[in-house]
């Protein structure tokens, strides 16, 4: 015999399972504090505002954020514990999907709580305090976003596994994306450009930085992505371009840089020390239009420069030097930019490429290739960036 549960139980058990659902309509006056877990917050032409403190705090795991637009915060700007538009604590796998944010001095800051994920997130900061900030997270998520007007666009730290993929980083004060004190991070597919220094990887390991668009970051310290004490990361698929400085690497170790092109940067790839050592493998990378391909500045930097391509390049088998004496002197004299361009420097280097004797045999890409490009990404502006800087830096001192 087959046993059947009255409708109305059934139905009562069915509602006890699903989800508790809020749905916020019209102009609502925050600040919210939600501590329900897996609540479903539907905010679809919604706007919350607030004036103090965090406008949306979402305190239990689980919670769900659709569709609000959140305007206001603060007025806390502290990089490191601004007021956020959303903040979430202690809100494990909680998801914020398709949310935009404005006036707020952060529009996420995300502590403690693994597995959170910001999808689509649409904001305008500021300027004093990052766009994402994301703490102790490990595989927290931030795809598919569009980030303008913050001073990071987004910060991470102590959060392994993370995952920031997509994401469009425009106009913000000094990085777009900013990682620190995690491993195996994922950036890929995002597009980073004109930020006021450029981009991030600092003191953790085994990142992979991958496919991304980095450029247009033309300060006099402008990079497209800095990698500082970093061990077994890659950076693998990326392009640099019309930025003063492509790629540098200070103080990394066992970094693979494979399969990038450097196209109209004053330097394509800088090794540069602090206080650590540099070991790095440079290979399947094309470098067009650069000032200077490659700059050491570190004597004891074990750099394998091999089966790269360059616009400079001989179509013969012979080793390529993508380096040249001027180049490593400019490393350790950067006031001598204001001679880069010049018609001596300019002879000088047409015949140290003649001359074997003098070519730097260590720094030489013995499986070089030529590369010829048939469009510019944009012009010289990296060069006149990279000029322009040494003058600032000039009358500065």
């Amino acid at each position: 015999m087959r046993a059947f549960l009255p409708p109305l139980l059934a139905l009562a058990l069915l509602s006890a399972w699903a989800a508790p659902v809020l749905r916020l309509q019209g102009e609502v006056e925050g600040p919210l504090v939600l501590t329900t877990p897996n609540l479903v917050v539907e905010g679809k032409g919604a706007v919350l505002r607030g004036k103090g403190g965090h406008t949306l705090s979402l305190l239990a795991p689980g919670i769900r954020v659709r569709g609000l637009k959140v305007v206001g915060a603060g007025p806390e700007e502290d990089f490191f514990e601004p007021h956020a538009a959303l903040y979430l604590r202690g809100c494990e796998g909680c998801l914020l999907e398709d949310v935009a944010v404005e006036g707020a001095p952060t529009a996420v800051r995300v502590e403690d709580s693994p597995g959170a994920a910001i999808l689509g997130l649409k904001a305008q900061g500021l300027g004093q305090s990052p766009g994402v900030l994301v703490y102790g997270s490990p595989g927290a998520r931030v795809e598919g976003g569009w980030l303008r007007g913050y001073m990071d666009a987004i910060y991470v730290e102590y959060s392994p596994g993370m995952r920031i993929v997509g994401n469009r980083l425009e106009d913000n004060g000094r990085y777009g994306f900013h990682v620190m004190f995690s491993w195996q991070v994922v950036v890929a597919g995002n597009e980073s450009r004109n930020n006021g220094i450029g981009n991030a990887v600092m003191h953790g390991a085994e990142n992979r930085i991958g496919e991304n668009r980095l450029y247009g970051h033309k300060s006099p310290v402008g990079y497209g992505l800095l990698v500082q004490d970093e061990q077994g990361t890659e950076v693998r698929g990326n392009l640099f371009a019309e930025n003063t400085l492509g790629l540098v690497l200070m103080d990394a170790t066992r970094v693979r840089v494979a399969g990038n092109r450097f196209q109209e940067n004053g330097t394509a790839l800088r090794i540069t020390r602090e206080k650590g050592g540099n070991s790095a493998q440079v290979e399947g990378n094309a470098f067009w239009g650069n000032l200077y391909d490659l700059l050491v500045d570190d004597p004891l930097a074990k750099a394998r420069v091999v089966g790269n391509r360059y616009d400079r390049a001989s179509g013969l088998p012979v080793p390529h030097l993508p380096t040249g004496s001027f180049a490593l002197l400019l490393a350790r004299q950067p006031e001598l930019s204001l001679l880069a361009l010049s018609p001596g420097i300019i002879l000088w280097e047409a015949a140290e490429a003649q001359v074997p004797g003098l070519r730097l045999v260590a720094l030489a890409d013995p499986q070089a290739a030529p590369v010829a490009w048939e469009a510019r990404f944009g012009g010289l502006w990296a060069f006149l960036g990279l000029l322009g800087g040494v003058l600032w830096w000039w009358r500065r001192g």
